[in-house]
């Protein structure tokens, strides 16, 4: 069976030639090739479907992960928190064993906004970002807009 790209190559070369063609000879052809197209077609909507329920089944697999690796991480910072603050009673700062050394060291010191309204307008950022809505609706109402301008895509619907 031949693929969807020679079909299209088929085609493409039959257009071409129909003046030099049979009528009879031509409409056959074409539908042979519109036929087979049609059954390529159906094939690829079947493996779409599929793909898209692998595609589904994954999504949601990764999300059992995430929230997996979620519970996992919180049990970590609880079991690590625990381990610190016997250790910090105890006053150990560390701990050797066969298979780890264990510490409680300092951190870098780390910056903790109380009120940002208070800070001074030059240590914060303005980040700008395009309002694609207010952009698009008023490129429809016939605004020139430079640097932008409205598309129309086709895309492929299987139903």
């Amino acid at each position: 069976m031949a693929t969807i790209y020679e079909l299209t190559g088929k085609y493409l070369e039959l257009v071409d030639h129909e003046e030099d063609l049979d009528p009879t000879l031509f409409h056959d052809t074409l539908d042979s090739i519109t036929g087979a197209t049609e059954d390529k077609a159906n094939g690829y909507a079947m493996v779409d479907l599929e793909l898209s329920k692998d595609e589904e089944g994954l999504k949601d697999e990764a999300q059992r992960l995430l929230k997996r690796a979620k519970n996992i991480n919180t049990n970590r910072k609880v079991l690590r928190q625990s381990l610190q603050e016997a250790m910090e009673a105890m006053g150990m700062d560390i701990i050797k064993t066969d298979n780890f050394t264990i510490s409680i060291r300092k951190n870098p010191p780390s910056v903790n906004i109380n009120d940002e309204s208070k800070i001074p307008a030059y240590l914060t950022k303005v980040v700008y970002s395009v309002d694609k809505k207010e952009v698009g609706n008023r490129l429809k109402k016939g605004e020139d807009i430079p640097g932008a301008e409205l598309l129309r895509k086709r895309s492929l619907r299987i139903k």
